[in-house]
């Protein structure tokens, strides 16, 4: 009797090890060691397994960079420029800029009365200042080197002149003269800024900018005898630096951007 129990005994022990995992898992003709990888938990610190080598690949190919997008720069002309300037506060008045060496915007436009024009006057001696701004008054065409004639949509003009000395022999209230000799070197504030269009759909926007003049000559009369006073008319002549900046844009960049 003994015996044959031990032998029962013997005979479970197995069936119960083995009915815990079911036999589909693992399949019968592989061995347990060539089974896939149980991945790292999350704390792990182990490298990623083999399949994330191809995500990892398409993923730098996604993101490989191409060619900058960075927007390029307006041209900038520089020249010498010949400037006449024939204003007054009641009348439209007449505005030329001529290129005489370099590149540069070119224009001969009628320009609205003067707008916010004023002179302050200390003195022969002591000098001044006069500024006004005006605009566009009839339609216009400007032109560029490398481009040609386009026409004129805008143009805005800004100036503000300080000189040193003046004569006015009439005294207080009368025309006051200059010459360039008389304009300080830091106190000149030229600017004509605009925009157009070609006849081939390209777009125009520029700013021009005229440096202290080498030659040239003003004059400027008061519209009363005090310090400050508003202009009744002023003319200018002179020849200058001129810088151009000039920003240009065609009709599909335009779309484009739509």
């Amino acid at each position: 009797m003994k015996s044959s129990l031990v032998a029962v005994v013997v005979l479970l022990v197995p069936t119960v090890a083995s009915a815990g995992k079911p036999q589909a898992d693992v399949p019968q003709d592989v061995a347990p060691e060539a089974a896939p990888p149980t991945p790292p938990p999350a704390s792990s610190n182990a490298k990623p397994s083999r399949k994330s080598k191809p995500a990892t690949k398409a993923l730098q190919k996604k993101l490989k960079p191409g060619a900058p997008d960075i927007p390029i720069p307006p041209s900038v002309l520089t020249a010498v420029g010949h400037l006449i300037c024939d204003i007054n506060s009641k009348q439209n008045g007449h505005q030329k800029l001529t290129i005489v060496t370099g590149g540069g915007l070119e224009f001969d436009v009628a320009v609205s009365p003067i707008v916010d024009g004023t002179v302050e006057t200390e003195g022969e001696d002591k000098g001044g200042t006069y500024r006004f701004t005006s605009h566009l008054a009839k339609a216009a065409t400007a032109k560029l080197p490398g481009v040609g004639v386009f026409d004129l949509d805008e143009l805005e003009t800004k100036v503000i002149v300080e000189m040193t000395r003046y004569k006015q022999p009439a005294g207080r209230g009368t025309a006051l003269s200059f010459t360039s000799a008389d304009m300080a070197r830091r106190g000149i504030y030229v600017e004509f800024a605009g925009r157009g269009h070609a006849k081939n759909g390209e777009l125009y926007a520029f700013r021009v900018n005229l440096g202290p003049p080498s030659d040239g000559r003003g004059k400027v009369t008061p519209e009363g005898p005090e310090a400050r006073a508003g202009i009744m008319n002023k003319m200018v002549e002179v020849e200058a630096p001129v810088t151009t900046v000039l920003v240009t844009t065609t009709v599909d960049q335009l779309v484009e951007k739509r």
